[in-house]
């Protein structure tokens, strides 16, 4: 997805399809480690899949507010949570934002199409946000430890962001074969290579990775940190691989779920995990590590973030986002 690798007279609506693909067969949506009350959640009868552009990619919740990048429409749209119906408003962004991320008074986005990040004010409703070069493919983008972090796929590193000044801070760091979903949390930035099927700790005070990268299964898709463990989806062999939060190491068998699980999200009782196959969202105990099917979503679900009392599963095909209240 870099500029030299791009052909030439792609263009960028196509470029938007290509990534939806992407989505789907590769690198399946980021964390977003949000708080929610409720043991599991269940469709809202009252709510409708609500309409939000063209291909939406991704979503992420903060201060009540749900955030959707919907990326043939270059750029991201603001529901209330509370009241989802409203009118939302709409922010312009880089070409084919892919993932979005909240984080410093800021809403930010991947921008797959022209190898940008862009910061979004969220106190300004309708403004465009403003573009960030950072000199590689944009996949995903996680805030956190003084920083913005994004994957650059092509370049096999993470790039880091300074959120005062805008702009790339030190050299890239380099993680494993490319890399697509990154998480946040326990004193380190988790990466995973979806090229190479592991995962590395990088450490944001001193800019590298500790230790050897680990191997946790065949086409991993996300990352999550909650419940002092790590936890990857790997669409490839229908599993969620659990690894220690301290020492990045694995703790068990891997977690058969079966179908392709990609997108992840923390509650308060469990991890979600979306099979992008099916349609269905499954939680795991992260105690006994059961896990069962908590609800069904029609449609092509690409995208799933927990927020604002409740869950919401972004549907790239009808180009809608669905809200899963609690039960």
């Amino acid at each position: 997805m870099t500029t030299t690798a791009r052909p030439l007279g792609f263009s960028p609506w196509a470029l938007v399809g290509a990534i939806v693909v992407l989505v789907a067969l590769l690198v399946t949506p980021a964390l977003i480690i949000l708080n929610h009350s409720d043991k599991s959640v269940a469709p809202n009868a009252g709510t409708r899949a609500l309409h939000v552009g063209r291909q939406p990619t991704d979503v992420a919740v903060g201060d009540d507010t749900v955030w959707i990048a919907s990326g043939r429409d270059n750029g991201v749209v603001a529901l209330d949570a509370s009241a989802p119906g409203r009118a939302p408003s709409r922010h312009e962004t880089g070409a084919a934002p892919l993932r979005i991320a909240v984080g410093e008074d800021s809403v930010w986005t991947a921008d797959a199409g022209d190898d940008t990040v862009t910061r979004v004010n969220p106190l300004l409703p309708g403004s465009p946000g403003r573009k960030i070069q950072i000199g590689a493919d944009a996949i995903d983008v996680a805030v956190g430890y003084d920083g913005t972090w994004v994957t650059n796929g092509q370049s096999g590193t993470v790039t880091r962001i300074d959120p005062v000044s805008n702009r790339v801070l030190g050299p890239p760091i380099r993680t494993g074969n490319f890399p697509t979903a990154l998480a946040i949390g326990a004193n380190f930035v988790w990466v995973v290579n979806s090229g190479d099927g592991t995962v590395a700790r990088v450490d944001p005070r001193e800019g590298l990775v500790i230790g050897r990268r680990t191997a946790v299964g065949r086409d991993p898709q996300d990352i999550a940190v909650g419940f002092d463990s790590v936890w990857v989806s790997n669409r490839g062999d229908g599993t969620v691989m659990r690894l220690s939060a301290s020492t990045g190491r694995r703790e068990g068998p891997p977690i058969h779920v079966g179908g392709a699980p990609g997108a992840l999200a923390i509650t308060s009782s469990g991890v979600l995990v979306l099979d992008t196959e099916s349609g269905d969202v499954d939680e795991i105990d992260p105690r006994s590590l059961d896990f069962g099917r908590v609800l069904h979503v029609a449609g092509f679900p690409t995208a799933l973030a927990v927020g604002g009392g409740a869950a919401w599963v972004v549907d790239a095909r009808s180009g809608t986002v669905t809200r899963l209240t609690g039960r």
